[in-house]
């Protein structure tokens, strides 16, 4: 019997971890800066990532490092009564890219970045501590590609996306929930800290083509594959029910199929110192049907209704001087959320206002610096959670207002 309170228990613990999804689309400062309206030119070794039939358009030894600064924040709301503000810190995403030239025509090219993550935080004492405290989300993508021009205007490469996803979710089950016993109802019984931790390593593909429709327009496709997961990780709980102590330890594993997408672009050399680009970007989401969840002795499946969603990026580059350019940008990107969910990450549709500079410090030696700052549109959604007394499924509503975030980023790149 006390094995299975502690596998239910791990259940509500575990019931949130990947119940929404966040791509992380901040490859390089240059992108950032431009809308990442670089899948139809991209012209530096960061199009690894933007679109890898584009690492033809560099004839020599390139590199590029990287980091984007994310702080995401909000006012939250509980059955309309004012919560702690979610506000996790700030999040390094770092990049690095690179691009060599081989024989018979051939460009190999890699690249570290991050595809998919989320942090929030909302502390130990707000009313959906039994959903989530503080949850981290972080993958990492190693991705190696071929490229080749196959003619002089359609240039075509592909690669291996090899993913390692780790996370790491605390929250408090079955907070501020009665108890019940022979003598009456005891209030405020669970005093119960919980932790999950998992990892797991998964292949998918990217294949992308570059068409030079005129001198100075290109177009670029590019799709990435679904990745499936099989996270493996460990469940530890401890604190009291009824001032009883309560411990747990024990594996937990859950299967995450993260989604294919699918982005369009288009690169225009308007003169020799203006440069447009747009580019819109469709997900699977609703492809993640739910997520299955395996415990001793337990198991459990969480239903998601995602929908799919899209993206669309607008950029502009203008030199200003030989070696110096300023760069503006929006981006409207669709919430694939519904209706229910968990407070991990803040819902809603989301405006990015960019701007950034680039500037040549030596020969091919380049610095770019971008800042973003994200708009969410209020959203508000169902979160249920299991009662401690009854066993029964509730639910509470969530709103989430001022949200924002600040996306600070940096890059170096360096052609030989």
């Amino acid at each position: 019997m006390k094995k299975l309170l502690f596998a239910g228990l791990a259940a509500a613990a575990f019931n949130s971890t990947f119940a929404a999804g966040f791509g992380i689309y901040e490859a390089s400062a240059r992108g950032n800066a431009m809308g990442g309206a670089l899948v139809g030119s991209t012209r530096d070794a960061s199009a690894a990532y933007y679109n890898p039939a584009n690492v033809t358009e560099i004839t020599n030894v390139s590199f590029l490092v990287g980091v984007t600064f994310i702080n995401p924040f909000c006012d939250a709301e509980v059955d309309g009564r004012s919560q702690t503000k979610m506000n996790p810190g700030w999040f390094a995403v770092p990049t690095v890219y690179y691009t060599i030239p081989l024989p018979l025509g051939f460009t190999f090219s890699g690249g570290n970045y991050c595809e998919f993550g989320l942090g929030t935080k909302y502390g130990n004492h707000w009313d959906l501590a039994g959903d989530t405290v503080e949850t981290t989300m972080e993958q990492y993508t190693f991705n190696p590609n071929l490229s080749r021009k196959l003619t002089d205007w359609w240039s075509l490469g592909a690669g291996l996306r090899v993913s390692y996803i780790t996370f790491n979710n605390k929250k408090r089950p079955y907070s501020g929930d009665s108890y019940a016993t022979p003598l009456g109802v005891i209030p405020n019984a669970y005093n119960l800290h919980s932790e999950l931790d998992g990892d797991d390593v998964s292949l998918g593909y990217n294949i992308g083509s570059q068409f030079k429709l005129l001198d100075n327009l290109s177009l670029g496709v590019v799709y990435r594959s679904h990745l499936k997961h099989k996270i493996q990780g460990t469940f530890n709980m401890s604190g009291s029910v009824v001032g009883m102590h309560q411990y747990a330890h024990l594996p937990a594993s859950a299967k995450l199929e993260l989604p294919q997408s699918l982005s369009v672009g288009l690169n225009w050399d308007a003169t020799e110192t203006w440069r447009f680009g747009t580019v819109a970007t469709w997900t699977d989401w609703s492809s993640v049907d739910n997520i299955k969840f395996v415990i001793p002795r337990y198991g459990y499946s969480l239903p998601l209704k995602w929908k799919d969603a899209w993206r669309f990026g607008f950029g502009a580059e203008h030199d200003i001087t030989d070696t110096v350019a300023l760069r503006a940008s929006y981006i409207y990107d669709m919430d694939p959320s519904g209706s229910h969910g968990t407070t991990m990450l803040p819902a809603g549709d989301r405006h990015i206002i960019g701007t950034g500079v680039g500037w040549n410090i030596w020969r091919t030696l380049r610095l770019d610096i971008g800042y973003s700052f994200i708009i969410m549109e209020r959203s508000s959604r169902d979160v249920y959670l299991t009662s401690g007394l009854t066993g029964q499924r509730y639910s509470k509503h969530f709103s989430a207002d001022n949200s924002y975030s600040h996306l600070v980023s940096a890059s170096l790149s360096y052609t030989f």
